[in-house]
C-alpha cells in the first residue's frame, strides 16, 4: 500500500529550500534589531567570518573559459562559451542585497547564457556594504561598461540583473544616459530589488500575507542595508532609490516577478509607472513564484525569454 502524501514534491523542495535559506541567514537576521552602528560592525564581522567570495566554482571554470580582468583596480570577469559564440555581449550585476557575494546560482546562469546564445557575459565583482557604498559601486560598473564599449556596440549589448543587481542594471542605466553615454538595446530585471516608498494600505495588509510565503527575504532588513547602501548620498538621488530616476531615454525593460516575494509590491507600482509613462517593456508575474525564481533550471520559460532578447530575437 503507498500512502500519498498532501504535499506535492514541488512543495516538499520548498520546505527544504525554505529551512536550509533560513539556517544560511540565521545569523544576518539576528543583527536585524541592532542600531545602524552595530548592524555596520556586525555584518562587517558576519561577512569577515563566513570567507565567501564572487569567485567563480570550478565547476564554471571547467565548462567555459573565463578570464579576470582588472580596470583601475577593479576586478571583473570575462565568460565565454567553448562552444559556440556571437556577437552578443551582457554585463550580469548580480544580486545579494548589496552586501553578499555572487552565488553560485549567478555563475550558473551566466554559463547557461553563454552555451544558450553565443554571447560573452561581463561579470563586475562591485564593491558592497558596508566597506563601501552606492556611490563607488556605480563608478566601478560606469568603468567596466566603458570597458565593454571599447569594442562593442551598445545596440549588442544587454544589461541582466537580479535582486540588488537588477535594480543597478536599471541605475547603471540612468548614469549612463546622464554621462552621455550610449544605452544598452535591453534591460533585463529579476525580481530586482526596488524599495517599499509608496505603500497603500492594500499594499500594507498584502505584504503581511506575502511574509508568510516569502523565506528568502521576508524578513530582510531594508532600512538599515538601505541606509549603508546611501552612504554620503542623498535619499532623493536615483543612485540611491532608483525608482525616483527617470525613465526617459532608457532601453527596452522586460522584468520578472513572483507574487511570494515581498518585493512583487513595489515591482507592481514600476509596472504601472512605466504604464503609465509609456516606457517599453515586459513584464512577466509568476504566480506563488518565489524571489529571483526565474534563476532556477526549472524556469524553462524564462531562460528561454530571456536567451532570445540576449540574441536580439525578441525586443518586442
Amino acid at each position: 500500500m503507498v500512502c500519498q502524501s498532501k504535499e506535492t514534491a514541488e512543495e516538499i523542495m520548498g520546505i527544504i529550500k525554505r529551512k536550509l535559506i533560513e539556517f544560511v541567514l540565521r545569523d544576518f537576521y539576528a543583527l536585524k534589531d541592532l542600531d545602524l552602528k552595530e548592524f555596520k560592525e556586525g555584518l562587517a564581522g558576519l561577512k569577515a567570518k563566513s570567507k565567501m567570495t564572487s569567485e567563480p566554482p570550478r565547476t564554471t571554470g571547467r565548462i567555459c573559459d573565463i578570464t579576470k580582468c582588472l580596470v583601475e583596480g577593479y576586478t571583473y570577469y570575462r565568460i565565454k562559451s567553448r562552444k559556440v559564440t556571437s556577437d552578443r555581449k551582457v554585463m550580469y550585476i548580480h544580486g545579494g542585497g548589496f552586501f553578499a557575494e555572487a552565488f553560485k546560482a549567478h555563475w550558473d546562469m551566466c554559463q547557461r547564457l553563454v552555451d544558450a546564445t553565443g554571447c560573452e557575459v561581463y561579470f563586475p565583482i562591485y564593491p558592497l556594504v558596508p566597506e563601501s557604498s552606492s556611490k563607488e559601486s556605480h563608478e566601478m560598473l560606469l568603468k567596466v561598461y566603458k570597458e565593454l564599449l571599447n569594442d562593442t556596440p551598445p545596440d549588442k549589448i544587454t544589461f541582466i540583473g537580479d535582486s540588488a543587481g537588477g535594480t543597478l542594471c536599471l541605475s547603471l542605466s540612468m548614469l549612463i544616459r546622464d554621462n552621455g553615454l550610449p544605452a544598452v538595446s535591453e534591460l533585463i530585471l529579476i525580481s530586482p530589488g526596488f524599495g517599499f516608498r509608496e505603500m497603500t494600505e492594500e499594499d500594507k495588509v498584502r505584504l503581511q500575507e506575502i511574509k508568510k510565503h516569502d523565506f528568502m527575504i521576508g524578513q530582510f532588513p531594508v532600512l538599515k542595508i538601505a541606509a549603508l547602501w546611501m552612504g554620503d548620498l542623498t535619499p532623493e538621488d536615483y543612485r540611491t532609490d532608483v525608482t525616483r530616476g527617470s525613465l526617459e531615454g532608457l532601453p527596452h525593460i522586460t522584468m520578472f516577478s513572483g507574487t511570494y516575494d515581498i518585493l512583487n509590491i513595489p515591482a507592481r507600482h514600476f509596472v504601472q509607472r512605466m504604464e503609465d509613462e509609456g516606457h517599453p517593456y515586459l513584464y512577466e508575474e509568476k504566480d506563488k513564484g518565489y524571489h529571483v525564481y526565474a534563476l532556477s533550471r526549472s524556469s524553462r520559460k524564462e531562460f528561454e525569454l530571456i536567451a532570445s532578447k540576449v540574441k536580439g530575437e525578441d525586443r518586442c
